[in-house]
C-alpha cells in the first residue's frame, strides 16, 4: 500500500499484524476510511491504536518493512495558537533519528539549530528561541526518522501548526536547474525573502525554505498572502544565506505574490467503493516557476595555493584568472636576467614556472614576491602581494619489484617527450602532438621525422610545420593533413633538442595508423528563426558533456556541417551568445544578470558510421528568447522544433 495524501501531509502507513500473519480485512477497511492526515483526534487515536496494539506475529515471520507509525503529537497537526516550545512525536515502536539535525526543514527558519533527543518511543525537538508570532511552520522531517530494528525510513513526514488563529495555505512551486546543463538540482534550497534586497539574501536568514527533490523541484505551501523576493543556493556552509563566494546560486527576475483561485470543472470520481462528483478545485499559482543555478560572476581574486614541484619548476594556483602583468620577482637575490619561464593554464588561473637559472634551482629554500591585481574591500582592483616561501626536498628514488629505478618524465641525463598517438585507429580530427615536462630552447620542424608508410617496406617523408601551443614553449603540434587508413611513423634523435635547463632529449619512434573513413558519420543541422549571432555546440551526452566541435553561428548560415563524427550518442546545444564574446558566461547578482540562455535540440543524435544525418531545428518567435527548460534523454521521441 501506498501513503495516503490527505491534506497538507503524506500519512505513512500503519502496521497491521495479527498472530497468524493475516491482515485483518476490518483493520484495511479502517485504514482506508482515514480522511485526515495526522490530526490527532480520540477517533484517530482509537483507530491507530487498535490497528497498531494487535498481536506480534510468530517468530519467523515475514521481515518488518513498513515504517514507524505515529499515534500522538503535540502540537496536533495543523494546530492554531501554539504557544510552546517543543515538539513531541509519539510512535508505536522505538526509533532512531538519522542525521535528522541535518534534514530537518523548518520554514520559516529558527536562528538556532533546534535540539532533537529520543525519549523511548518519542522524538522531542526542543526550539532554542521564541516562534514568531501569527505565522504558519512547517518541519519537514524528510526521511530522518526509521525504526530501531529494521532501520525503515518514515519519508515525507511533515507537520505544520501556526502560531497564530489560522493556517496559512497560500503556495508557489517551480524547478531549479543547472544553468549550463539545464540538468535539474536536487538537495538546493529555494528561499522566499518579504523584501526585494539582494544584500539581505548575503546576510540574514530568508523568511521562508524549501529543498528540491530528485527532479529539482521544489515547493513552498502554507504561504502568508505578499510579495516575495525568491532565490535558488547551493547552500554548502549551511547557514541558509549566500554568504561564500563559491556557493551556486539562483535568482527570479521578478518579485513572485502567491495567490489561489477556484476552478469549476465537473468532474466524476470512481472508486472501489463510491462514485462522487468534482465541482472544481483550487488553482495556485505562481506555479512551474524556472531558477538556473549558477557561479556568481564577482571578481574575488586571491592567491589559494602554492608549491615547488620539483626544485626548478613552482605552481600557483589563484581563485580568478590572472592578467599577464602579474609580477614574480626573487626576494634575498640578486637580480637575475631570464632567471625564469612562465607559463599560464588554459583559463589563466594558475601559473607553472620553471626555474631557468641552475644556481638559484639549486637552493633548498626560496623566497618569492608575487604581485597581482585584486579586489579591495570596496571592491575596486588594487595591487596586492604575496610572499611565498618554496621549500624543495629531494625524492626518494621509487624502485621496481625488479630493484631497478622506474622510468619516468626524465631518465638518467636526458629528457622524454610525450605524445597522444595510438598504434591504431588514431582519430582524423585529432592534431599530432608532443610535449616536453620542461621547456625547450629551440624547435624547428626539420628536428622530427614524419614519414607515410606506402607497404610494409616502402615509406615517403611528410612535410608538416611545427606550431607551438598558444602560451607554452613546451607543447607544439605538427601540422598536415592526416590521410585516412594510413601508416605513419614519428621519431627523433637523441640529443638534438635541449631543455632550457641545458638537459637533451631522449629519442624515440613511434608507429601509428589513422582510422578508416567509412568509420566516421557526417551530421547536418540547419537552423532557423534565428536572428542573432550564438553558438552551436556538439557535445557527448554523457554525465560531463564533453565538447565534441564548437561553431560560431552567425543567421546568414544556411546550415552547419559536422563531420568525421564518431559513431557515438550526440546533443546539440544553442548558446545566446548575448555579449559576443564567443562562449557561454555565468551570471552576476549584484547587476541582476541571468546565465547566457542555453538550449538543446530535444532530441538525441545517434551517428553511425557512413551514414549521413540530418536535422532541421526551428527556434519559434524569430529571436531566441525567454530560456528552454528541457534537455532530450536517451529515448527522446520529440522532434527538432522548439
Amino acid at each position: 500500500m501506498k501513503p495516503i495524501v490527505t491534506g497538507e501531509l503524506l500519512l505513512p502507513m500503519m502496521k497491521i499484524t495479527s498472530n497468524k500473519n493475516k491482515v485483518s480485512h476490518i483493520a484495511r477497511h479502517l485504514y482506508r476510511v482515514l480522511t485526515l492526515a495526522f490530526v490527532l483526534t480520540p477517533l484517530y487515536l482509537a483507530l491507530t491504536t487498535s490497528c497498531a496494539d494487535q498481536g506480534i506475529g510468530p517468530s519467523g515471520g515475514p521481515k518488518d518493512s513498513i515504517p514507524p507509525v505515529i499515534i500522538g503529537c503535540v502540537p496536533a497537526n495543523l494546530q492554531t495558537q501554539f504557544s510552546g516550545k517543543e515538539i513531541q512525536i509519539t510512535f508505536d515502536e522505538f526509533v532512531v533519528a538519522d542525521n535528522l539535525t541535518e534534514k530537518l526543514i523548518i520554514s520559516p527558519p529558527l536562528g538556532k539549530k533546534p535540539t532533537i533527543k529520543i525519549k523511548g518511543k518519542s522524538l522531542l525537538v526542543k526550539m532554542e528561541e521564541d516562534l514568531i508570532p501569527d505565522r504558519t511552520y512547517s518541519f519537514d522531517f524528510t526521511d530522518g526518522i526509521k525504526d530501531y530494528n529494521e532501520s525503515n525510513k518514515l519519508t515525507n513526514l511533515r507537520l505544520i501548526f501556526s502560531t497564530g488563529t489560522q493556517i496559512d495555505s497560500l503556495r508557489a512551486s517551480g524547478y531549479i536547474y543547472d544553468a549550463k546543463t539545464l540538468e535539474p538540482v536536487s538537495k538546493t534550497l529555494a528561499v522566499l525573502y518579504s523584501d526585494d534586497n539582494d544584500s539581505l539574501f548575503r546576510n540574514l536568514h530568508p523568511d521562508f525554505i524549501a529543498i528540491t527533490d530528485e527532479k529539482g523541484f521544489f515547493l513552498f505551501d502554507n504561504l502568508p498572502s505578499g510579495e516575495y523576493t525568491l532565490y535558488g543556493i547551493k547552500d554548502d556552509d549551511k547557514n541558509l544565506f549566500f554568504s561564500n563566494a563559491t556557493e551556486l546560486i539562483a535568482f527570479s527576475d521578478s518579485m513572485i505574490k502567491p495567490s489561489v483561485h477556484f476552478v469549476e470543472k465537473i468532474d466524476t470520481i470512481i472508486t472501489e467503493t463510491d462514485t462522487t462528483i468534482s465541482r472544481g478545485y483550487s488553482k495556485f499559482s505562481p506555479e512551474n516557476l524556472k531558477l538556473l543555478l549558477f557561479q556568481d560572476d564577482f571578481y574575488s581574486q586571491y592567491l589559494m595555493s602554492f608549491k615547488r614541484e620539483t626544485n626548478d619548476k613552482c605552481l600557483l594556483i589563484f581563485s580568478e584568472p590572472v592578467t599577464d602583468s602579474v609580477k614574480i620577482d626573487l626576494v634575498g637575490i640578486d637580480s637575475i636576467y631570464d632567471w625564469k619561464e612562465v607559463e599560464f593554464s588554459q583559463k589563466k588561473d594558475s601559473i607553472l614556472m620553471w626555474i631557468t637559472d641552475s644556481m638559484v634551482a639549486k637552493k633548498d629554500t626560496l623566497f618569492f614576491k608575487v604581485t597581482y591585481s585584486a579586489s579591495d574591500s570596496t571592491g575596486n582592483l588594487s595591487l596586492f602581494t604575496d610572499t611565498l616561501k618554496m621549500l624543495y626536498s629531494k625524492p626518494v628514488k621509487e624502485q621496481s619489484k625488479q630493484g631497478k629505478e622506474k622510468p619516468g618524465s626524465n631518465t638518467g641525463n636526458f629528457f622524454k617527450f610525450s605524445n597522444n598517438l595510438i598504434t591504431s585507429g588514431f582519430d582524423l580530427n585529432n592534431k599530432v602532438m608532443i610535449e616536453a615536462p620542461s621547456p625547450i630552447e629551440h624547435l624547428t620542424s626539420g628536428l622530427f621525422n614524419m614519414k607515410e608508410f606506402v607497404n610494409d617496406s616502402t615509406s615517403t617523408p611528410v612535410t608538416y610545420e611545427i606550431k607551438p601551443i598558444e602560451g607554452t614553449t613546451r607543447k607544439y603540434h605538427l601540422d598536415f593533413q592526416l590521410k585516412e587508413n594510413t601508416k605513419y611513423e614519428l621519431s627523433i634523435d637523441t640529443a638534438v633538442i635541449k631543455s632550457i635547463t641545458g638537459m637533451p632529449n631522449a629519442g624515440f619512434s613511434t608507429k601509428f595508423t589513422t582510422q578508416k573513413k567509412e568509420y566516421y558519420g557526417t551530421f547536418i543541422l540547419s537552423i532557423t528563426g534565428v536572428e542573432k549571432s550564438g553558438i552551436i555546440r556538439l557535445i557527448k551526452n554523457n554525465k560531463e558533456e564533453s565538447l565534441v566541435k564548437e561553431v560560431q553561428y552567425n543567421p546568414s548560415m544556411k546550415s552547419v556541417v559536422f563531420d568525421y563524427l564518431k559513431p557515438e550518442k550526440y546533443l546539440v546545444q544553442f548558446i545566446d551568445d548575448l555579449n559576443g564574446n564567443g562562449d557561454w558566461d555565468t551570471g552576476l547578482l549584484s547587476e541582476k544578470r541571468q546565465p547566457e540562455p542555453v538550449y538543446y535540440l530535444q532530441k538525441e543524435l545517434a551517428v553511425k558510421s557512413n551514414w549521413e544525418l540530418k536535422e532541421n531545428w526551428e527556434i519559434v518567435g524569430g529571436s531566441i528568447q525567454g530560456k528552454a527548460f528541457a534537455k532530450p534523454s536517451g529515448d527522446s521521441k520529440k522532434t527538432g522544433k522548439q
